[in-house]
């Protein structure tokens, strides 16, 4: 995809918000938004399971919350500390089939209804940033949320041992943000421009499990996302964290045009690599490493950064410059401050060229 000019994006921790509006004088999301040059808005209530961003429009059966700890609509228990962080996940405690045995038990779970969520409030939102590109959609969570019900160990375990029970909850979890993803889009639509969903498929040295088990379990899950967002107009942008590049050509021809988080510091997913690969193929929105160089460079390191990823991956267009993954707390913001200059500039560079 070929743009005027390198786009800009924003997601950090709320602490992030806090110190940055400090640091430029501003209040508001929409002025710190407008003061870094992001070009995109993340609707509010975008998770309904890691964090609390979905209570505003929630109208179902009321939850168990204390100070400490939440379940949330899925049955899924939580340490509550992110609250309403748009970026953030909580830590799951507790899942309500981590002693599931069979198709039957994951069939009779009291499920939540998509009639739950009051998705007409979004509107107004969406009005009120119409001049950025607005994404929104829940985190249709399949693989995150499955084996947070499950648990993690249960759920890899079961994976290989019984996988009919491992795609019978993931179809269960499908068709669930299926149905709830339509009412948000039609609700909204004409306001929304691209689909926002992900789950952690890789760790830092690859797939946490076979190409062909992602196949086997994944793909038409993830084909049926993509296929709703198109019938409704909208571009479509995936999340997962690792080393992914063994299923990039699947998550392509699966309907995805955008990925995020481009985790370069993972085995695989180097930006040449990647450019070389699947340039022109996607869409790559990240890439400036929260690991190593915002939380611990220099100035000057974060400069070369962005510039040398902007060269790479920018390259013919094709690139969205944001964090690779939301900026935590602990990133200085000069180095943040440096990261959105450097992006400006190269995207002043690009216009009058």
């Amino acid at each position: 995809m070929q743009t005027d000019r390198v786009p800009i994006n924003y997601m950090a921790e709320s602490g992030i918000d806090r110190r940055l509006k400090a640091f430029y004088g501003v209040s508001s999301e929409r002025e710190l938004l407008d003061v870094l040059g992001a070009d995109f808005y993340f609707i509010s209530a975008r998770d309904i399971s890691q964090n609390e961003t979905f209570m505003p429009i929630y109208r179902g059966p009321k939850l168990d919350y204390t100070e400490t700890e939440r379940t949330c609509p899925l049955g899924i228990r939580f340490l509550r500390k992110v609250r309403d962080s748009k970026f953030g996940a909580d830590e799951a405690l507790t899942g309500p089939l981590r002693n599931a045995k069979s198709e039957q038990d994951i069939l009779s779970h009291s499920w939540p209804k998509a009639s739950w969520f009051d998705v007409d409030a979004l509107r107004e939102e969406c009005t009120q940033f119409s001049d950025k590109v607005i994404i929104g959609g829940f985190w249709s969570a399949i693989l995150g949320d499955s084996y947070r019900m499950h648990g993690f160990e249960n759920f890899l375990l079961n994976l290989s041992m019984n996988p009919r029970l491992i795609r019978t909850l993931v179809r269960r979890v499908t068709d669930f943000y299926l149905e709830l993803n339509e009412r948000a889009f039609s609700a909204l639509k004409g306001k929304l421009d691209i689909f926002f969903f992900g789950n952690d498929f890789g760790s830092q040295n690859g797939l946490l499990f076979s190409r062909q088990m992602w196949e086997d379990v994944f793909y038409q899950p993830y084909r049926e996302l993509a296929t709703l967002a198109h019938s409704y107009g909208l571009k479509v942008m995936s999340h997962s964290c690792g080393g992914i590049s063994e299923i990039l050509d699947l998550l392509i021809d699966a309907g995805i045009e955008i990925l995020d988080p481009v985790q370069t510091t993972a085995a695989g997913m180097d930006t040449e690599g990647l450019k070389a690969r699947f340039g022109g193929k996607i869409v790559f929105h990240g890439a400036i490493d929260t690991q190593h160089v915002l939380p611990r460079g220099s100035v000057e390191d974060v400069r070369r950064h962005v510039e040398e990823t902007i060269r790479v991956l920018g390259r013919h267009g094709g690139y969205v410059m944001t964090s690779c993954n939301s900026m935590q707390n602990d990133t200085p913001v000069q180095n943040i401050d440096t990261m959105y200059e450097t992006a400006r500039t190269a995207a002043d560079k690009e216009q009058r060229n």
